[in-house]
């Protein structure tokens, strides 16, 4: 299988870029596709990883996979403690005005998709904006909280889903209609975990793991920038 790019690497820790479309885990719902540990063990010779965390087969960005079960273990430890902190891009539908957050609780059902209800899990996402369009608006989104499909689910609920989200909010494909040109469409999930931040133990200092914008969602913020952009005020 094709590699994703690598961000990180040392005798503890391997650090994908996974992109969107890639399972972080195999699952019982796709027991034979290929998953990003899969990727690991490939480039590892065949040598056994763990898993950290997963992050959604549609979501791109920043996985972090174990080499051993000490660094598992140091890692569950350092996300349950909350001792890490996460950054995502996401573009949403609609402009923005200001910053914010939502501290909607979050049930998750039994097909696995999540809904807002008051028998929830206690969440919070913050959101700031990063560049705002005609009809979008590029957040950048920090959960406190790593409850499943998280960000999707709020940012729906505040009526700013992603710009493509075929669970949370439209169905249909992502359309930029261009003048002189075809429409970009796109049915890539609009969110990137871009940024992940923790104090590593074997260097007593802050390890902080970059992933870059990957080009399908370059293609569409290049779109929006040229022919979407908002007149300065």
């Amino acid at each position: 299988m094709n590699l994703p790019e690598i961000i990180f690497e040392d005798n503890n820790l391997l650090v994908f870029n996974k992109p969107s479309g890639l399972l972080s885990i195999r699952d019982s719902k796709h027991p034979k596709e290929k998953s990003a540990i899969d990727a690991a063990m490939e480039h590892l010779a065949g040598a056994q990883v763990f898993p950290v965390h997963r992050i959604d087969k549609d979501t791109s960005g920043v996985l972090i996979i174990a080499k051993n079960r000490e660094t598992q273990s140091k890692m569950t430890e350092i996300i349950m403690e909350l001792k890490m902190r996460k950054l995502y891009l996401a573009l949403v539908k609609g402009e923005v005005e200001q910053e914010g957050k939502v501290t909607l609780p979050i049930l998750k059902g039994s097909s696995g998709k999540v809904k807002i209800s008051s028998s929830g899990k206690k969440s919070l996402t913050f959101y700031r904006i990063r560049k705002r369009f005609k009809g979008y608006t590029l957040l950048e989104v920090e959960p406190k909280t790593g409850r499943t499909h998280q960000i999707r689910i709020h940012m729906a609920s505040i009526g700013r889903p992603l710009a493509y989200d075929h669970v949370y909010g439209d169905r249909k494909a992502l359309s930029l209609p261009r003048k002189g040109r075809a429409p970009l469409v796109s049915e890539r999930l609009t969110l990137h975990s871009s940024d992940a931040m923790f104090m590593y133990w074997k260097t007593h200092r802050s390890l902080h793991l970059r992933a870059p914008f990957p080009e399908d969602l370059k293609e569409i913020i290049n779109v929006l920038e040229a022919e979407y952009s908002l007149p300065k005020i």
